[in-house]
């Protein structure tokens, strides 16, 4: 990955934030802003380059809702399972193919939908994953423990990916505070704690009308509101 292709990823990423904190009802849902987000990132042929597999077929190296090379525990997802587990594989919002990998493998290696193909293991599949949330309300003890779940998956696909984003968009529609300060604690920890996620958390507050942005991890540049 280079510095050019990870500036694109993450200047798309601030842009959507933006977006966001301009009209914070712009995306009522997260398949809107994951839509928003293909939407930005295609208009640059840095990252959504046209490709041909190994056996002739041609594809783009952006894709959505692509699957884990894994099986994990969605609930818990400490470690990665045996492939023959019963477990979710699970699917990354959007991810950014390799393109050594597209060109040496053939396309239904590519498409990652059967655990039986066989891929060479020395040629990361991806340069880049992004996952999203949109919530709205607040956080709750079941959406802490989604948010955590997702940086737990985005930590397992370090064998895969080295670049990995964890975009989180909320409106916060409740007038106390209280759960809030109950659960946020924890996922800032989780987020500070594994700094290899570069994730960023959009947090619009409706009683105030104010929008707060915080980001973790190793960005090359962090967000500034404009």
């Amino acid at each position: 990955m280079t510095p050019d292709t990870q500036a694109v990823i993450e200047n798309a990423i601030h842009t959507l934030v933006t977006e966001f904190r301009e009209d914070p009802y712009r995306f009522f849902t997260e398949a809107d802003a994951v839509a928003r987000f293909h939407q930005i990132l295609e208009t640059d042929l840095t990252v959504d380059q046209n490709l041909v597999t190994l056996d002739g077929y041609k594809t783009s190296t952006l894709h959505q809702k692509y699957p884990t090379f894994f099986r994990f525990d969605d609930k818990n997802p400490i470690a990665r399972l045996d492939p023959d587990s019963r477990a979710s594989r699970g699917h990354y919002d959007i991810v950014i193919l390799n393109e050594r990998f597209v060109r040496t493998h053939d396309v239904e290696t590519v498409k990652n939908r059967d655990f039986r193909s066989i891929r060479d293991t020395s040629v990361p599949p991806l340069q880049a994953v992004v996952e999203f949330k949109l919530d709205d309300r607040g956080w709750s003890n079941g959406k802490r423990k989604g948010a955590i779940a997702e940086l737990g998956k985005l930590i397992l696909s370090r064998e895969e990916v080295e670049l990995r984003y964890f975009v989180v968009l909320m409106r916060y529609t409740r007038t106390s505070e209280r759960a809030w300060n109950k659960h946020w604690p924890d996922i800032m920890q989780s987020a500070t704690k594994n700094f290899e996620i570069k994730s960023i958390f959009a947090t619009h507050r409706v009683q105030t009308k104010f929008t707060d942005v915080q980001s973790f991890g190793d960005w090359l540049a962090k967000y500034e509101e404009m």
